[in-house]
């Protein structure tokens, strides 16, 4: 690792805190971890809601993250995102993009205040490397950029919108869908080259960017865990079996996973385990979630939980039927390092090399997902095996430590290339 500390202005499309969801744990967690190496300026829009769901108020959530930052970046600025400042702000844009040259990804943080408040950072400081944490982010792309840049793919956005629009039902959603994400493929395409550099979180990833673009530079630099100094102990409860899903549910891919769970996979396993329950936490639960619930007593659904570590200790099984989205997913990580054996659907496996039947089993019908599910339930070997091996999987390759010195190293490189 290099000696010298690069001056990175880090472009975030949310306040990356509190760490307990996906996104949200990828940028911390890259954030905090390339702070070890580099000297850190934070540029931040505030998704309100996001900020809410975990905090009591806006301004609560904004008075801890900026005391939390203080720690470890030197300066730390959020923007308001005006499309969220009116009731029908997001939908409105939703719909006007239908008509702007660029789509509703690539509108929904455009703000003429954000943007001088940015070029005011850019003159008085002289960066090493700007890090945009999005492509929605791409518009401050500026002349007043004088260094070299880095693109951060949390998902490929053009290809996630293009398998929502394969799976939606809805007609109109379905068209609305496919044209956001042929728009997006035709802006990818534009503006991809404009960077320096590129990371992703898995060579699945790093394939598909590159099928937009061959002669762009990608780095995988893949999602991770804070690893735990000795392994976590588990004390499952036998009787009755309990199954868990967490994540945040307003978010598309959690909530179809979630639905399509309680509707079509929960009835086959309560056919064959009568006493089995389940445990589904995340924020912002839809009606229809909280109603199964009042009415099978099994079901549990709690919202957002602070400390999660009893739900996974007790857990049998961790289910993850995810079949939309895209990169890779922090949850089925998370789930590995704390030893839960793992039944999931293929999708929600991308880019994690997950063997099946040796590190996790994977299953791809409501029917083979119930099955896997009740097989580790009746056979404790077979779930302490799973446990121990996606540990052990996860240990060796998801520790953010290790992902955080790459990404450091690979920044240093990168701000050695001539500014584009």
């Amino acid at each position: 690792m290099e000696k010298k500390r690069l001056k990175v202005l880090w472009l975030s499309h949310l306040v990356p805190y509190p760490p307990k969801s996906g996104v949200l744990m990828r940028s911390y967690h890259l954030l905090r971890e390339l702070a070890r190496y580099h000297e850190i300026d934070l540029f931040a829009f505030n998704q309100s809601r996001q900020l809410r769901s975990h905090f009591g108020t806006q301004h609560e959530g904004l008075s801890v993250a900026r005391a939390h930052f203080g720690e470890f970046v030197r300066r730390f600025h959020v923007e308001p995102i005006p499309s969220e400042s009116g009731r029908w702000g997001q939908q409105w844009l939703a719909l006007s993009s239908l008509v702007r040259s660029d789509p509703y990804t690539i509108n929904w943080l455009k703000s003429r205040a954000a943007r001088h408040s940015l070029a005011t950072w850019l003159s008085d400081t002289s960066y090493d490397l700007v890090h945009f944490d999005t492509i929605s982010l791409a518009p401050y792309f500026s002349s007043l950029i004088r260094c070299p840049t880095a693109l951060d793919h949390h998902n490929i956005e053009s290809h996630m919108m293009l398998r929502r629009a394969s799976l939606e039902k809805s007609r109109l959603k379905r068209i609305y869908f496919q044209q956001e994400g042929i728009r997006l493929l035709r802006y990818e395409r534009r503006h991809l080259k404009r960077f320096s550099g590129h990371i992703v979180c898995s060579e699945d990833d790093r394939l598909r960017l590159l099928e937009v673009d061959p002669n762009i530079e990608v780095k995988v630099v893949p999602n991770g865990v804070v690893m735990p100094s000795d392994p976590p102990q588990r004390r499952p409860a036998r009787q009755p079996p309990r199954l868990l899903f967490i994540g945040g549910l307003d978010w598309y891919p959690n909530a179809d996973a979630v639905h399509f769970l309680l509707d079509s996979i929960w009835p086959l396993i309560k056919a064959r385990i009568p006493d089995a329950q389940i445990d589904i936490i995340g924020k912002n639960p839809s009606a229809r979630m909280r109603e199964h619930a009042s009415l099978d007593p099994s079901v549990r659904v709690h919202g957002f939980v602070d400390d999660i570590s009893k739900y996974y200790a007790e857990a049998t099984v961790y289910v993850c039927p995810i079949r939309d989205g895209g990169g890779t997913k922090l949850k089925v990580i998370d789930a590995l390092a704390h030893r839960v054996p793992l039944v999931a659907w293929p999708a929600a496996c991308e880019g994690l090399s997950l063997r099946d039947d040796a590190d996790a089993l994977i299953a791809d019908t409501a029917e083979a997902f119930a099955q896997s599910t009740v097989r580790i339930v009746q056979s404790p070997e077979l779930g302490e095996r799973l446990g121990n091996a996606g540990y052990e999987s996860v240990r060796n390759r998801f520790d953010f430590s290790r992902i955080g010195q790459t990404l450091a190293q690979y920044y240093a490189d990168v701000a050695k290339k001539p500014a584009r």
